[in-house]
């Protein structure tokens, strides 16, 4: 068999610390409440003699088991809307200075927001926001635009935040960029 799935103390584990290693190859069964899971799902954790684990989706439901309304796993996994409403936006209106205040405006709230994208990519919207800002102020830079106009385009008002975000992220100095 190409696949076997791990043991049941295993996949405990994995549900225990939301992993994702087995998302889709394995769910929980919780027998207390007649629910299935996924292993990500942020519900509170079952007691380990409470649980079982099947294969696929039909096992669970065979079983008599109902789906989370939390997890939805008959739903097929991926972003949250919110991650791809605000890339676009950022894709689309780079001007634009992006504080919590600004997502609050958008309707968004900052925490869900922060919440969603490290579940996503790993990292925050602001980190995004900071990553692509400072790219673009290197490529200003090689190409011999004056390091305060760099700065002031990536939207950071103090020359020493600049040098130390851009130190960190680029690894030398804006000067030496």
């Amino acid at each position: 068999m190409l696949f076997e799935r791990p043991d049941d103390d295993t996949l405990y584990e994995a549900l225990i610390a939301r992993s994702a290693d087995y998302e889709g190859q394995a769910y929980v069964c919780v027998k207390t409440t007649g629910i299935f899971c996924r292993l990500t799902c942020p519900a509170r954790k079952p007691k380990r003699e409470n649980t079982l684990f099947f294969d696929t989706i039909a096992a669970c439901m065979h079983s008599g088991f109902r789906p989370c309304r939390r997890c939805k796993p008959l739903e097929q996994p991926g972003r949250e809307p919110v991650v791809d409403a605000l890339l676009a936006a950022l894709d689309g209106e780079p001007e634009v200075r992006w504080s919590e205040d600004e997502l609050v405006r958008r309707g968004h709230d900052p925490s869900t927001v922060r919440r969603a994208f490290k579940r996503a990519l790993g990292m925050t919207f602001h980190d995004i926001v900071r990553y692509i800002k400072l790219g673009e102020a290197a490529r200003q830079l090689a190409d011999g635009v004056r390091v305060i106009d760099a700065q002031i385009d990536a939207g950071y008002e103090s020359p020493s935040g600049f040098r130390a975000a851009f130190q960190r992220l680029i690894g030398k100095t804006p000067a030496l960029a």
